[in-house]
């Protein structure tokens, strides 16, 4: 190891008295530490532009009596850049980049396809593709940690969250894009697997958003889904830590593939066929609605009820009373459910009402993903005015002068969420259309490839650094 020299010693003395760092909090952002000549550990002094920064960001807490209520677009990035000095998953970034997905980001895929394949899903969810060679279909255990350590230094180095005040975005984030709930765990480099509970927590820690749990079922044959929903269940049970997530939406609705090919034999006059997968489906979805029962008391079990219109054109199977008759099979086996377990009428009752009562809404306006222009008509409403807001969105970044033109709607909100990649690249969409940024962080998979971004990556509509940076 290199030993440091006094002269070196003392420079670290002068740029402490200079930024006034006097606190312990501050002192956290000057390491990586080195070895003095006595053997002590002292902090390695960061670049100048670290150093005007701090000077920078010193002088607002000082002046600003509202400094912990501040959004990081409050400040003068052009000021902070250089706080970020020494992240590693921010090399080659500015301030203005970091502070676009800060205030952007909703959703962190560390996981990339899905074997549902909903034909509602803006997100395309597709098998995920194999992972070989250049390509992978999941996020580091690496990257991730750089990606939560970083976020989390970066947001101690600035006083505040830097996903706060986000211009009416949902506040909160999801561990996924195009994936299912059920599949969300990491793998760490000695073996060790992190589910769903670790992850989200350790992503609450550092960004300072809570997270939501999607899922449209597991085989109740596949034993370790099955443990782990239990798990779920039970943990999330518990008041203390319903608290740390949002919710657990269910998505139990007629676009699933299984229902999907039970209207294909149907209309092919297969009808034992048709009947033996509804059967399938239903009894998968009664055990989601068993095993996820102990969460009805804390108020977090939410149905995504999606289904087409009774009028939408050219949707026969896929309609709002097709789901309605899918919630009555499914409820009476859950109340077989139930009384196998030996839980007497009365109790049955009260569960079954909580339960329906989580499907009084059905939403049937989808925006119309890829997969959808399959069932519907493409003169029904839902496809027309996809189509028509997917032209807008392209216009709009074509004219954009400034990046609050692309952010931004009329109304001064934010008009697009972000979404970070598994290997780390930036895009942002609004469910309707995607259009990748310029931005990547700096993953130690930057350069491999994943499946296709959906809805509708427009490839020839990049947003650029050059316009991001026009704040």
């Amino acid at each position: 190891m290199r030993i440091q020299s006094i002269n070196t010693v003392n420079t670290h003395y002068n740029y402490n008295r200079a930024i006034g760092a006097n606190s312990k909090a501050l002192e956290r952002i000057y390491h990586p530490y080195t070895l003095n000549f006595k053997g002590n550990f002292v902090p390695k002094p960061k670049s100048l532009q670290f150093i005007k920064a701090s000077e920078y960001l010193k002088s607002q807490r000082l002046t600003r009596k509202n400094f912990k209520d501040l959004e990081i677009y409050d400040l003068n990035l052009s000021e902070l850049n250089g706080i970020q000095d020494g992240i590693k998953v921010f090399a080659g970034l500015n301030m203005k980049e970091i502070a676009l997905i800060g205030q952007t980001i909703s959703e962190a895929a560390i996981k990339r396809g899905c074997n549902n394949i909903c034909s509602h899903c803006y997100a395309g969810g597709s098998p995920p593709i194999k992972e070989e060679g250049e390509h992978i279909n999941k996020m580091s255990w690496n990257d991730f940690e750089a990606l939560t350590d970083g976020f989390k230094e970066l947001n101690e180095r600035l006083g505040f969250s830097i996903t706060r005040n986000r211009k009416n975005l949902d506040p909160y984030m999801t561990l996924f894009h195009d994936a299912d709930g059920m599949d969300l765990y990491l793998t760490d480099n000695e073996g060790k697997e992190h589910d769903f509970i670790e992850l989200s927590e350790r992503m609450r820690d550092s960004f300072g958003l809570k997270n939501v749990f999607d899922t449209a079922g597991w085989n109740p044959n596949n034993k370790k889904a099955q443990m782990r929903a239990e798990k779920y269940a039970q943990y999330y049970s518990n008041p203390e830590n319903a608290r740390k997530i949002v919710q657990f939406n269910l998505s139990v609705n007629p676009y699933h593939l299984m229902h999907t090919k039970e209207v294909a034999f149907e209309k092919a006059g297969e009808f034992e066929r048709a009947k033996k997968i509804r059967n399938i489906y239903t009894d998968r979805m009664a055990n989601v609605l068993y095993t996820f029962t102990p969460l009805l008391e804390t108020g977090k079990l939410h149905f995504l009820a999606r289904a087409a219109a009774n009028y939408s054109l050219g949707t026969e199977g896929f309609q709002e009373q097709d789901l309605r008759k899918l919630y009555d099979e499914i409820f009476q086996k859950l109340e077989l459910l139930y009384r196998q377990e030996g839980k007497d009428k009365k109790l049955i009752d009260d569960i079954l009402g909580q339960v329906k009562m989580l499907i009084s809404y059905v939403d049937t306006y989808p925006s119309a993903s890829e997969r959808l222009l399959k069932i519907y008509s493409r003169e029904d409403e839902v496809i027309k005015n996809s189509q028509k807001i997917r032209r807008r969105n392209i216009r709009q970044i074509k004219n954009a002068k400034t990046v609050n033109d692309v952010l931004l709607d009329k109304h001064g909100f934010m008009h697009y969420a972000g979404l970070l990649d598994s290997n780390g690249k930036y895009y942002l969409t609004d469910f309707y259309t995607t259009f990748p940024t310029e931005l990547s962080l700096n993953f130690e998979n930057k350069d491999k490839k994943t499946a296709p971004i959906k809805p509708y990556l427009q490839e020839n509509h990049v947003i650029k650094r050059s316009l991001i940076n026009s704040l």
